[in-house]
Protein backbone atom coordinates (compact mmCIF):
# COMPACT_ATOMS: atom_id res chain seq x y z
CA UNK A 1 0.00 0.00 0.00
CA UNK A 2 1.62 3.51 -1.04
CA UNK A 3 1.62 5.87 1.35
CA UNK A 4 -0.95 8.79 1.23
CA UNK A 5 0.08 11.41 3.56
CA UNK A 6 3.88 11.71 2.49
CA UNK A 7 2.62 12.22 -0.67
CA UNK A 8 0.22 14.78 -0.39
CA UNK A 9 2.34 16.65 2.20
CA UNK A 10 5.31 16.88 -1.01
CA UNK A 11 2.44 18.23 -3.30
CA UNK A 12 1.27 21.19 -1.06
CA UNK A 13 5.25 21.68 -0.56
CA UNK A 14 6.13 21.69 -3.75
CA UNK A 15 2.74 23.88 -4.70
CA UNK A 16 3.38 26.57 -1.66
CA UNK A 17 7.71 26.60 -3.43
CA UNK A 18 5.99 27.22 -6.85
CA UNK A 19 3.95 30.14 -5.27
CA UNK A 20 6.35 31.80 -3.35
CA UNK A 21 9.01 31.62 -5.65
CA UNK A 22 6.52 32.75 -8.78
CA UNK A 23 5.62 35.76 -6.55
CA UNK A 24 9.04 37.11 -5.21
CA UNK A 25 10.30 39.16 -8.51
CA UNK A 26 10.61 42.86 -8.26
CA UNK A 27 8.01 44.83 -10.44
CA UNK A 28 9.85 48.19 -12.20
CA UNK A 29 7.32 50.54 -12.67
CA UNK A 30 7.59 52.71 -15.76
CA UNK A 31 7.49 56.53 -14.91
CA UNK A 32 4.20 58.89 -15.35
CA UNK A 33 3.54 60.14 -18.40
CA UNK A 34 3.58 64.06 -18.58
CA UNK A 35 0.21 65.48 -19.42
CA UNK A 36 -0.44 67.14 -22.94
CA UNK A 37 -1.39 70.12 -23.45
CA UNK A 38 -5.19 71.15 -22.81
CA UNK A 39 -7.91 70.01 -25.32
CA UNK A 40 -9.73 73.22 -25.74
CA UNK A 41 -13.57 72.94 -25.32
CA UNK A 42 -15.40 73.66 -28.65
CA UNK A 43 -16.97 76.79 -29.39
CA UNK A 44 -20.55 78.12 -29.80
CA UNK A 45 -21.88 76.48 -33.34
CA UNK A 46 -24.00 78.40 -35.08
CA UNK A 47 -26.96 75.75 -35.33
CA UNK A 48 -29.28 75.86 -38.52
CA UNK A 49 -33.25 75.07 -37.43
CA UNK A 50 -34.18 71.71 -35.44
CA UNK A 51 -35.49 70.26 -38.67
CA UNK A 52 -32.14 71.21 -40.91
CA UNK A 53 -29.94 69.94 -38.29
CA UNK A 54 -32.23 67.09 -37.95
CA UNK A 55 -32.20 65.85 -41.22
CA UNK A 56 -28.45 66.30 -41.84
CA UNK A 57 -27.97 63.59 -38.63
CA UNK A 58 -30.29 61.55 -40.51
CA UNK A 59 -27.90 62.20 -44.24
CA UNK A 60 -24.88 61.74 -42.10
CA UNK A 61 -26.02 58.29 -40.73
CA UNK A 62 -26.40 57.46 -44.37
CA UNK A 63 -23.77 57.90 -45.37
CA UNK A 64 -21.99 55.87 -43.03
CA UNK A 65 -24.28 53.24 -43.60
CA UNK A 66 -22.90 52.96 -47.20
CA UNK A 67 -19.45 52.66 -46.16
CA UNK A 68 -17.96 49.47 -48.24
CA UNK A 69 -16.41 48.29 -45.11
CA UNK A 70 -19.34 48.02 -42.96
CA UNK A 71 -20.91 44.46 -41.93
CA UNK A 72 -24.15 43.35 -42.52
CA UNK A 73 -24.82 43.66 -39.15
CA UNK A 74 -23.39 47.48 -38.84
CA UNK A 75 -25.96 48.17 -41.63
CA UNK A 76 -28.92 46.77 -40.26
CA UNK A 77 -27.92 49.26 -36.97
CA UNK A 78 -27.69 52.01 -39.37
CA UNK A 79 -31.29 51.56 -40.91
CA UNK A 80 -32.73 50.57 -37.07
CA UNK A 81 -30.78 54.60 -36.07
CA UNK A 82 -32.18 56.36 -38.68
CA UNK A 83 -35.35 54.67 -38.48
CA UNK A 84 -35.49 55.61 -34.26
CA UNK A 85 -34.30 59.58 -35.23
CA UNK A 86 -37.04 59.72 -37.75
CA UNK A 87 -39.82 58.62 -35.26
CA UNK A 88 -38.17 60.23 -32.29
CA UNK A 89 -38.39 63.63 -34.06
CA UNK A 90 -41.23 62.94 -35.27
CA UNK A 91 -42.32 62.33 -31.73
CA UNK A 92 -41.09 65.54 -30.40
CA UNK A 93 -42.13 68.13 -33.03
CA UNK A 94 -45.99 67.37 -32.30
CA UNK A 95 -45.54 68.24 -28.71
CA UNK A 96 -44.70 71.54 -30.62
CA UNK A 97 -41.51 72.14 -27.89
CA UNK A 98 -40.93 75.78 -27.34
CA UNK A 99 -37.62 77.92 -28.73
CA UNK A 100 -34.92 77.00 -25.89
CA UNK A 101 -36.01 73.15 -26.33
CA UNK A 102 -35.92 73.66 -30.24
CA UNK A 103 -32.30 74.76 -30.03
CA UNK A 104 -31.37 71.91 -27.46
CA UNK A 105 -32.58 69.25 -29.81
CA UNK A 106 -30.75 70.75 -33.10
CA UNK A 107 -27.51 71.17 -31.10
CA UNK A 108 -27.86 67.08 -30.11
CA UNK A 109 -29.02 66.42 -33.79
CA UNK A 110 -25.77 68.45 -34.68
CA UNK A 111 -23.19 66.99 -32.18
CA UNK A 112 -24.63 63.46 -33.09
CA UNK A 113 -23.98 64.56 -37.13
CA UNK A 114 -20.46 64.98 -36.25
CA UNK A 115 -19.92 61.89 -34.12
CA UNK A 116 -20.89 60.33 -37.80
CA UNK A 117 -19.22 61.84 -40.09
CA UNK A 118 -16.37 60.94 -37.77
CA UNK A 119 -17.42 57.42 -38.03
CA UNK A 120 -17.31 57.60 -41.69
CA UNK A 121 -14.04 58.83 -42.23
CA UNK A 122 -12.95 56.36 -39.63
CA UNK A 123 -15.15 53.61 -41.50
CA UNK A 124 -13.43 54.85 -44.97
CA UNK A 125 -10.02 54.58 -43.66
CA UNK A 126 -10.17 50.42 -43.31
CA UNK A 127 -11.85 47.57 -42.00
CA UNK A 128 -12.29 47.04 -38.27
CA UNK A 129 -9.37 45.02 -36.90
CA UNK A 130 -11.06 41.32 -35.81
CA UNK A 131 -11.06 41.05 -31.83
CA UNK A 132 -10.72 37.29 -31.11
Amino acid sequence: MRPILPIALFRKVTLFGILLTGGCHTVTKDPPVKPGPPILAEGEVQLESADAECAGLVAALDRYGQCPNLEDGDREWVRSAIEAAEESYAAGKKSNPDEPSLHAIAAACHRAASSMTAATERCLAGKRPRVD
